[in-house]
């Protein structure tokens, strides 16, 4: 017996609603994707009176938790186009869901698609069974999903108006295929925050926050080295709940100390060794031509 699912089921479709000023650091990575996601959407007619080709996928790549998902969505949102999130670990349960939420897509142009973690759908086949996140060896996928997947890419390699951008971690292990003319042959690296970066992030996670003087968020910054963009929201929701816990009622500012009290419940997520990993795959991955 057929198992009976509804269709769009493992994706979601909305408006987007996250901007760029929400979204702290990371300037250059913001400008690209206005470049090559927003714009070619916002000024289409400017870009073909011009005769300049755009790009309709793109590979955003780098560390674990580094807002990839809230980024392309502020690009959606700054091209005023729908906006899909698409999880490639759902779309493995099901891979005509792939087909169906390209056909979505294109009955609600413009619309940019965002699939994180595609290297599930399309691995490189000789790596495949040494990937693991953790512990726990990741599921195979099936190359027939794999083939769904670039089909429906190449159906939309012409479409100005139906934009690609798959995220990963993995670089490394995605299958050349996938990157080739047509399909995502543009990357966008998001790097690990650096001090400007985490500077910004707290600043914008901060702003409702009472602080007492001796609180300095250029400290902070300089203190959360290794820290990805989730951990720097979450750090000042911390110190804010330690400063409740202790004052109760009488709570009325929050302190370096529950700062630093808070770094203890929330460690960075990456380790020097990771850090070292990530700019290794840049330095290799700017020999290549299309490398932003």
């Amino acid at each position: 017996m057929c198992e009976i699912f509804d269709e769009g089921e493992y994706f979601k479709i909305k408006e987007p609603t996250w901007i760029w000023d929400k979204i702290g650091g990371f300037p250059e990575v913001k400008e690209r994707l206005e470049e090559m996601v927003s714009m070619p959407i916002k000024f289409s007619d400017a870009f073909k009176k011009a005769g300049v080709n755009t790009h309709t996928s793109i590979l955003i790549w780098g560390p674990p938790k580094t807002s990839m998902n809230s980024m392309v969505e502020a690009a959606a949102n700054s091209a005023d186009a729908t906006y899909i999130s698409a999880p490639a670990v759902e779309l493995m349960k099901k891979p005509h869901e792939i087909t169906h939420l390209y056909k979505t897509a294109r009955e609600n142009t413009p619309c940019i698609i965002f699939i994180d973690e595609i290297d599930r759908l399309a691995p490189r086949r000789e790596v495949e069974t040494e990937i693991t996140d953790g512990e726990i060896k990741r599921e195979q996928v099936p190359s027939s999903t794999t083939r769904i997947l670039f089909s429906e890419l190449d159906k939309v390699a012409d479409k100005k108006d139906v934009i690609t951008v798959g995220g990963t971690c993995h670089p490394e292990i995605v299958d050349p295929a996938l990157l080739r003319n047509g399909r995502l042959e543009r990357k966008i690296y998001i790097p690990v925050p650096d001090f400007d970066d985490r500077l910004d992030i707290l600043k914008l996670s901060l702003e409702k926050v009472p602080l007492k003087e001796d609180v300095s968020v250029e400290k902070l910054a300089d203190m959360t080295e290794y820290y990805v963009a989730s951990d720097l929201v979450s750090l000042p929701r911390e110190a804010t709940l330690l400063a409740i816990k202790e004052k109760g009622g009488d709570f009325d500012v929050v302190e370096m100390r529950h700062f630093k009290d808070a770094m203890k419940r929330v460690p960075p997520s990456l380790t020097p060794e990771i850090v070292k990993k990530y700019e290794e795959i840049y330095r290799e991955e700017c020999k290549h031509r299309y490398m932003y």
